[in-house]
């Protein structure tokens, strides 16, 4: 049976996604994010409209990129080093160094839903600068949180930029430990 609902994040995983010179792509050993608090992807489409006879004779929407802020408790110094260019000092502190190279990532995250579990992964694509508010304590603590942007522009040989696998299907299984570049069916 089908969810009529879904609800919750979890299991972030972030890998890196880098391509050939002959455009095959090849996703690194995703790498486990905890504390997963939300993500807000939107698909940027554009409306094309054509006029003739005076009047809107066609119209359409193209479809683009997928953007969206990814909020977790707290980034892990792992996850800065690996994804974000941050660089340990001599003196043991972890620096955000500007101009960073950073590399290109894949995403993966699980939604829980009223009958199954479902796995999101989205392709191709970078991240922002990790953004944060601090705050004094005023009459309870209120956790922190940090925020960092995502824009997917998708896998460039299939044109995929989000999936979504179900339990039956034979990526869902190994989508955190060993995924693979999308590939359409014929």
């Amino acid at each position: 049976m089908a969810n009529k609902v879904e609800f919750g994040i979890s299991q972030l995983h972030v890998g890196t996604y880098t391509v050939d010179d002959q455009g095959v792509a090849t996703l690194g050993t995703p790498y486990h994010q905890k504390g997963a608090v939300s993500f807000s992807p939107e698909e940027n489409s554009e409306q094309n409209t054509f006029y003739a006879d005076n009047i809107a004779y066609w119209s359409g929407y193209s479809g683009g990129s997928i953007e969206g802020d990814l909020e977790v408790a707290m980034f892990d110094d792992e996850f800065k080093t690996q994804f974000l260019g941050y660089r340990t000092l001599t003196n043991g502190g972890l620096a955000n160094v500007k101009n960073a190279t950073k590399p290109n990532v894949a995403i993966f995250f699980q939604v829980e839903g009223d009958n199954e579990s479902r796995r999101v992964a989205l392709y191709n694509c970078s991240l922002g600068a990790i953004t944060r508010e601090y705050n004094t304590i005023e009459e309870s603590k209120e956790p922190a949180t940090e925020t960092i942007a995502v824009t997917c522009i998708g896998d460039n040989a299939t044109g995929v930029t989000m999936a979504v696998l179900k339990p039956a299907d034979t990526g869902y299984a190994t989508l955190f430990t060993a995924p693979t570049a999308p590939a359409i069916a014929p």
